[in-house]
């Protein structure tokens, strides 16, 4: 167990008959202390002394030198021996028992022998005596004749009266025991005498100051002849047995470590002479050192082992009669003290801890009794010296009082000249065991509680002090080392190195500790003097009657006075004595610094005079530390439940890595807390406060204050207690610190000061936060109080903040009004601003809770402010008044002023204006009115991409009064949809109050939150200003589509207004800057910008229709427009802003089919429905063009309904006109060629819309409630499309109306909520629309649609489809036609052919070129390509025709027309053979172009200059529709049906054939 250095030693005395110790000394002391003992105790682990201080004392006994001694022993025994001045004050420390020996010096020269040594009278309690451990024979023998005729017997007679009895009795009794101690000879050879030339031991043994030597046979106290001498002694004086202990060592002294003329003279040399080595040398001092530590030990574990074992005897008998504490308390110190000495400075405390339980254990117990004569001894009742203290201070009192106003005499002066030095040092330093003769007053049982208690916790103290290795225990460990020193000779002591303590570091946890127990003690010792004094003063006034306690002021005055002294010299010393290096303590906060009292030795000293003063050093430093100790409670008025103890939870971790540093800041920021509070006390007697009393003045209501009394007091009593207080007095305030802050005022802020900034910088290093704001506070209660108000505004600043989120609502409020009065003085004025706000912010709070406990009915709930704390002055009308001097607005949480706040669920829109308007009820929380100038709400959209807002203000100003309050604002900008409020500013003066819901984190209470806005539904009103979009009603496919805008102005008188137009659809552009008037007089400025169309003046229920083209890079069914509309009227300007979509994509798809014709060309077209409603058709047209022409059949007599699975088919029969022309010079288009399809068409879906809207409307109007058809017909529609199925549309349109038992089934309400009330009814309107609409549903259960005719007025309302139709283009067109060579009579149409019979037939082919729409080219004709070449081939079923002939060929055409080309044409023989009967269609004819053959004539490097005109053909088969029969060509055929044919069978007879005709056709 590693020990620090410690100032207690072990006694080692010596006897120095031949004065060698000042020879020895030299080498001795500078190996001391002894180092790394190792001692192994009885009653628990190894214990390991790191250092032990040996104090060396000269024995009692002086023995002269002798007149047989040769010149040499004689010269240097004359030497008078330098008495250690240790040895002689060994009690100056207070910690030891003087040891009773007189100095050899001292005694009479005539003495010439031995002196028998006078043994010291035993004591009986052991532990009062202060014995040497060992015993040390310093012998110098020069010779082996000298050993034996003088040496031998001085040593023998020395150990038979030194040495303890243990070696020549059998047993020891325990008073022996607690003496127990060891001895030991050290033979010293001086140079140039016969001895230094002899070995240690002779013969060939090795050398060394530990070998022994095999014992001869012979006496015991003879030697061989060639023995040396350290042998010769360890023969005579070392025990037989094997495990005897050897106690002979041998040191030789250097020639040059004694002094010139103390030398001997010299002796002849000796052959042989032995020589000593410096290792050897170095050998002997190391078996002495090691000598030392064992004998040392060994004599400390006996004492031990005694205390022990009487310390558990003398506690088993604690229950006998008799038993008493104090001889108790005097042996188990005495075991202590034993460990201390040894340097097992913990061991030791653990004793006095245990006494100082046992102490408290016997205290309880006699009061518990009553009786001090109980067992475990008597105390005093009081402490002799307190009692003095009082008296006099207490006369002194009287004596001034009697004066009157006299002045101030000397006898005050006198009662401190008594102990003039050592009462003033007493008063420092009040904790010192050496003050009194503790021990001997302990066990004469003649000492108080009050002294008991203070010698403990000395001792306690002092222990701790050598365990922290402080400061105070090193230079007094110093000091001691200096006198130890100076007792040798003074040449060879200036060569010595200087001791030094061991350079460790305080350790900072014990010193931590040393502050605890000292708030503990002081806590305990206060209450225990007290009660000592007023002992005392009750034994000098005893009367007979016991029971009644004597009540004098004066005497209070100075038990107060003398304990307030005490506890503050208390803190104030073992704040000096804890004080370390090792702790950084940052800078003062104080400014300026000069005019501060220094605690530190670092910093200034104050303005107060010397010697009054006290310097305890510190240290300074920035740094924060955290530490887990224990916070004071501010000794300031902090009010509510909260301690300011609690540190603050996540901070930083300590950068430090000492440990116990921060333990140890916060403990002495206790002391330092503990000091102040003493001296406030010790002020407010005076009447000098430190501020907090008087913050009650600033907000009291003038009631009084009030007094405590003590309802067990008699009358009398209470009557005695209110007479006429005594002036202060200084009397028993004998500390030299206190003294001075009592003089005057000054001193006393100062000091006050002062210690509040030590220990706020403490708290600081230990990183208690609370700690440090508090005694911030304190510090601007300080400053505020003497009128400092720019330093309490600096401290206010810094602590403000810090108490409000702490929840420190009461001290927050007191700090702002003292705040406030202090920026007001500094004329600091936005400052001042915030401090007022924030103090009204806290006053409505005060109300906001009080309204809390109203509603919520809290019995017994505590307010967090007392109505007195409230501030009083009017702070409102000065702070607007402020405010407008501001360059700047001030902007304020709308909270802090109002309780809630809630936006009225119904939105008031205004008659004939496009306007609508909140109204908001606000619980303003002050007393005093305030006038809001502007006021703003924002609404936030909760639907759509984006969230649009919209603002709505307040009209002229408004007044606020306390209570509920109403707030109407407006807006003149309208966009439909679904919003929440979300902010809400107020502006008053240069004050702006807002909230943003977004942003603000107000928490919940039962009642609601802080801000409640239900969903407002804005919606369009029937009459306002309307925007609809449309698709273009008129489509042309080959030209841009259109969008159609309707403007209806409703009951507004419009005189200008602008549209901003904004594509929402990705891919749309529109361009606004070709907008065009469809419908109406309104009249477009042509200047306007990218998407923007201004107009200009509308009527009231005028209608206009504005016409913008648009293109899309990418098709889509449907697009969006951002629509926004600024408009002018003369009540204002509007804003409108829509979004609206509509559908793009066609209903309708035509399919078509040309049939190709010689003359004419059929083209076929299907129209059908693309979605799943039908379309119905009006009319459909084919408009020619140019060069074509074209006819129609029946025309449309009806609509016709065209259904998604039954489309409508349209034939048209197309003619040329006229041929196709070459384009003029320098023009690149010919003559039109292509048709136009014109369809007009409606779409059921929009026919029922159109009817469900027109039905709604007028109901309605009906129920009065057209206003809101703007609102709820999309809302029907969109549930209408949803609901349709392509059965109930094509329901619709057979039907022709629409069932509304689809809409049975829907709740309407959830579509409308956030209408809120009717203004009329007050009821809710979604109620009101969904019954409305449920009556609808219930009145119409089916819904006609508009009638639809082929008349001029449908035709209008339809829409119609310009669908461009090209002629494709045909190179040729041939005309194929089978004719029969034999044609059938012309009374028969029918052709009959007999199968297996060769008919003879014709290919007729001929062309035509009309249906080329190519425009010839001047080039590529040539001799080679005159002529255009086809190939064709009959080809029929392999098992219907067999066809002969020409069934394949080439021919050609001239490849440029002539007009006789359609007249030409050609024919090609074909046999035909049927190959079985029936109705046979014709063999197909295919007419293909042939492929084009390799160009001659080009040289081979040369290339075409055109490429070849693509030939394409279509074919008019004449008989694709018509069939030949086919019959056998048998006409009679004659069977046998006998059996007597071939195989049993029948028998063909006859057969006769039709005669056949020409080609094979039968003709009968």
């Amino acid at each position: 167990m590693e020990e620090t250095s410690s100032s207690s030693k072990v006694t080692v005395e010596y006897f120095d008959p031949y004065g060698v110790y000042q020879l020895l000394s030299p080498g001795l002391l500078p190996r001391l202390p002894l180092r790394n003992l190792h001692w192994n105790s009885h009653s628990g682990p190894l214990r390991s002394i790191s250092t032990l201080h040996i104090d060396l004392q000269p024995s009692a006994q002086d023995i002269r030198p002798l007149s047989t001694l040769n010149p040499a022993s004689a010269s240097t025994s004359s030497l008078s021996r330098v008495k250690s001045e240790d040895s002689a004050a060994s009690g100056d420390d207070g910690f030891r028992t003087q040891a009773l020996s007189q100095p050899a010096g001292d005694r009479p020269a005539s003495v010439s022998g031995p002196v028998k040594p006078v043994k010291e009278r035993r004591h009986q309690i052991p532990g009062l005596r202060q014995t040497p451990y060992l015993k040390v024979f310093f012998l110098r023998c020069d010779d082996n004749d000298t050993y034996k005729n003088q040496a031998r017997r001085q040593v023998r007679e020395w150990i038979k009266d030194h040495t303890p009895p243990a070696q020549s009795t059998s047993k020891n009794t325990p008073q022996e025991n607690h003496d127990a101690y060891e001895w030991l000879i050290i033979h010293v050879i001086v140079p140039n005498t016969a001895a230094a030339t002899q070995p240690r031991t002779g013969g060939k043994s090795s050398e060394g100051g530990s070998s022994s030597i095999s014992e001869k046979s012979g006496p015991r106290w003879r030697g061989g002849g060639s023995s040396t001498i350290l042998e010769k002694l360890r023969a005579d004086f070392n025990g037989t047995s094997k495990s005897a202990v050897d106690r002979v060592a041998q040191i030789r002294i250097g020639i040059n470590d004694v002094p010139y003329d103390m030398l001997p003279r010299v002796v002849p040399a000796i052959p042989g002479s032995y020589s000593e080595t410096p290792q050897e040398n170095e050998n002997a001092w190391l078996d002495l050192v090691s000598k030392l530590k064992s004998l040392i030990l060994a004599s400390f574990d006996g004492r031990v082992s005694q205390y022990e074992e009487d310390i558990r005897e003398k506690d088993a008998q604690r229950s006998l009669p008799g038993w008493n504490f104090c001889t108790f308390f005097v042996l188990k110190e005495g075991l202590a003290r034993g460990f201390e000495n040894v340097g097992l400075v913990e061991d030791a405390l653990v004793g006095y801890d245990e006494l100082a339980v046992g102490l408290d254990a016997i205290i309880r117990e006699q009061s518990s009794t009553g009786s001090s004569v109980a067992r475990g001894g008597s105390f005093l009742p009081y402490t002799e010296d307190l009692k003095r203290r009082a008296e006099k201070a207490r006369a002194a009192i009287l004596r001034d009082m009697g004066a009157g106003d006299a002045a101030e005499s000397d006898e005050p002066i006198d009662l401190q000249s008594t102990t003039k030095l050592s009462g003033n040092e007493d008063d420092e330093i009040p904790l010192n065991a050496s003050k009194k003769r503790y021990r001997e007053l302990i066990l004469a049982n003649d000492i108080s509680i009050f002294d008991f208690r203070c010698y403990l916790f000395a001792r306690q103290l002092s222990l701790l002090l050598r365990l922290a290795n402080a400061w105070s225990s090193q230079e007094e460990l110093l000091a001691k080392l200096k006198e130890q020193r100076e007792s040798s000779l003074q040449g060879v002591a200036a060569r010595l190195p200087a001791s030094q303590p061991a350079d460790d570091a305080e350790v900072l946890n014990v010193l931590g500790e040393i502050c605890r127990r000292s708030m503990t003690f002081v806590s305990s010792i206060s209450r225990i003097m007290r009660e000592d004094i007023s002992a005392s003063f009750q034994a000098s006034n005893a009367t007979g009657d016991t029971q009644v306690e004597i009540i004098d002021p004066i005497m209070t005055q100075v038990v107060d006075n003398i304990v307030s002294s005490f506890t503050f010299g208390i803190s104030q010393q073992i704040l000096a004595q804890t004080s370390t290096k090792s702790l950084p303590i940052p800078p003062s906060t104080l400014a300026p610094p000069s005019s501060r009292i220094g605690l530190d030795g670092q910093e200034p000293k104050a303005a107060i005079p010397e010697p009054k003063t006290m310097m305890h050093p510190a240290r300074s430093s920035s740094l924060a530390l955290r530490s887990s100790s224990r916070e004071p409670p501010s000794p300031g008025r902090f009010p509510g439940g909260r301690r300011s103890s609690v540190p603050e939870q996540g901070a930083a971790s300590s950068p430090f890595l000492k440990a116990g540093l921060e333990q140890l800041a916060g403990h002495r920021a206790e002391l330092y807390v503990l000091s102040r509070s003493i001296l406030e006390q010790v002020g407010k007697e005076r009447g000098w406060s430190s501020g907090w009393a008087e913050m009650e003045d600033l907000h009291s209501s003038g009631g009084g204050e009030m007094e405590d009394i003590d309802l067990n007091q008699e009358p009398a009593t209470v009557e005695a207690s209110t007479l006429s207080k005594i002036p202060p007095s200084s009397y028993g305030i004998e500390n030299k610190l206190l003294q001075t802050a009592v003089d005057n005022k000054d001193d006393f802020y100062r000091l006050y000061e002062t210690l509040t900034d030590k220990a706020l910088r403490h708290f600081t290093v230990a990183n208690h936060i609370q700690s440090v704001q508090s005694n911030m506070a304190d510090l601007a209660i300080l400053k505020y109080h003497l009128g400092d108000y720019a330093a309490a505004a600096s401290y206010f600043y810094r602590m403000t903040p810090f108490y409000g989120e702490g929840g420190w609502a009461q001290v927050e409020l007191s700090m702002l009004i003292m705040y406030a009065k202090c920026l007001r003085e500094l004329q600091r004025k936005e400052e001042y601003v915030k401090v007022v706000l924030k103090l009204l912010s806290k006053s409505a709070m005060v109300e906001k809770e009080r309204l809390q406990r109203k509603s919520s009915f809290q019995i017994g709930s505590k307010n967090t402010f007392s109505p007195e704390v409230l501030p009083t002055e009017s702070y409102l009308s000065d702070l607007l008044e402020i405010t407008k001097t501001l360059p700047h607005e001030v902007h304020v949480p709308l909270q802090n002023f109002f309780a809630h706040i809630e936006v009225d669920n119904t939105v008031r829109y205004h008659p004939e204006m496009d306007s609508f308007g909140l109204q908001l009820r606000l619980h303003y929380l002050l007393s005093e009115s305030i006038t809001i100038d502007k006021a703003k709400v924002k609404i936030v959209s909760l639907l759509g991409e984006t969230s649009r807002e919209i603002w709505l203000e307040m009209e002229g100003d408004t007044v606020f009064g306390k209570g509920m309050v109403k707030l109407a604002v407006k807006s003149n900008t309208l966009v439909p949809g679904t919003y929440i409020a979300t902010q809400i500013i107020l502006q008053s003066s240069n004050i702006t109050l807002q909230y943003d819901h977004n942003s603000a984190s107000v928490p919940c209470t039962k009642a609601g939150s802080f801000f409640r806005s239900p969903k407002l539904l804005i919606y369009h009103r029937t009459k306002a200003f309307d925007v609809r979009l449309f698709a273009s009603r008129y489509m042309h496919l080959d030209r841009n589509r259109s969008l159609e805008i309707e403007l209806l102005p409703g009951w507004n008188t419009v005189a200008s207004g602008e549209i901003h137009v904004r594509a929402a659809t990705a891919g749309l552009r529109v361009q606004t800057s070709e907008t065009k008037l469809l419908v109406g007089s309104l009249e477009i400025f042509k200047k306007s910008e990218p998407g923007i169309v201004r107009f200009g003046a509308m009527e009231q229920q005028s209608r206009s229709r504005l016409v913008m083209p648009f293109n899309l890079e990418h098709e889509v069914g449907e697009i969006s427009l951002k629509i926004e509309i600024t408009y002018t009227t003369e009540k204002g300007v509007f804003f409108f802003a829509t979004t609206p979509s509509v559908s793009i994509s066609l209903p309708l798809g035509v399919n078509v089919q040309d049939v190709f014709k010689h003359k004419a060309l059929f083209s076929k077209f299907t129209i059908s429905s693309s979605t799943s409603s039908p379309i119905r058709l009006l009319s459909s047209r084919l408009e020619g063009s140019e060069v074509f022409g074209a006819e129609g059949g029946v025309p449309i007599s009806k609509p016709l309904v065209v259904f998604p699975r039954q489309p409508a088919t349209m034939l048209y029969k197309i003619t040329k006109l006229r041929s196709l022309s070459k384009p003029e010079i320098g023009s690149r288009k010919g003559p039109k060629s292509s048709l136009s399809l014109v369809l007009n068409y409606t779409c059921i879906e929009e026919e029922i819309e159109n009817a469900v809207t027109e039905d709604l409307s007028q109901f309605l109007e009906k129920k009065s409630l057209d206003s809101y058809a703007r609102l709820m017909v999309p809302v029907v529609l969109a549930e209408l499309r949803s609901h349709l199925s392509s059965y109930d549309f094509e329901k619709t349109a057979i039907l022709n109306e629409i069932s509304t038992s689809i809409l049975s089934s829907i709740n309407w309400r959830d579509h409308f909520s956030g209408l809120g009330r009717e203004p009329e009814s007050s009821k809710d309107t979604a109620l009101v629309m969904e019954e409305c609409l449920h009556s609808w549903v219930q009145q119409k259960s089916s819904i006609s649609l508009a009638q639809v005719s082929i008349e001029d007025e449908s035709m209008r309302n339809s829409r119609s489809i310009v669908i461009p139709v090209d002629i494709p283009s045909v190179t040729v067109v041939h005309t194929a036609d089978f004719k029969l060579l034999d044609p059938p009579p012309a009374a028969t149409n029918m052709v009959i052919a007999a199968s297996n019979q060769p008919i003879s037939a014709s290919l007729d082919i001929k062309w035509t070129r009309i249906w080329d729409t190519e425009i010839p080219s001047e080039t590529g004709a040539g001799s080679q390509n005159e002529y255009i070449e086809f190939f064709y081939e009959v080809s029929g079923a392999s098992d219907t025709w067999l066809i002969g002939g020409r069934r394949k060929g080439h021919f050609r055409i001239p490849r440029i027309h002539q007009e006789h080309d359609t007249k030409a044409k050609l024919s090609f023989p074909v046999v035909l053979i049927p190959l079985r009967e029936g109705f046979l269609p014709f063999p197909n004819v295919d007419i293909k172009p042939a492929h084009s053959l390799k160009h001659v004539g080009y040289a081979e490097d040369e290339t075409p200059r055109l490429k070849r005109p693509v030939v394409t053909c279509e074919t008019d088969y004449k008989n694709a529709g018509e069939t030949l029969r086919v019959i056998s060509d048998a006409r009679k055929t004659t069977v046998s049906l006998d059996a007597s044919g071939p195989q049993g069978g029948a028998w063909l007879l006859e057969s006769e054939r039709r005669s056949p005709g020409n080609g094979g056709i039968v003709l009968g």
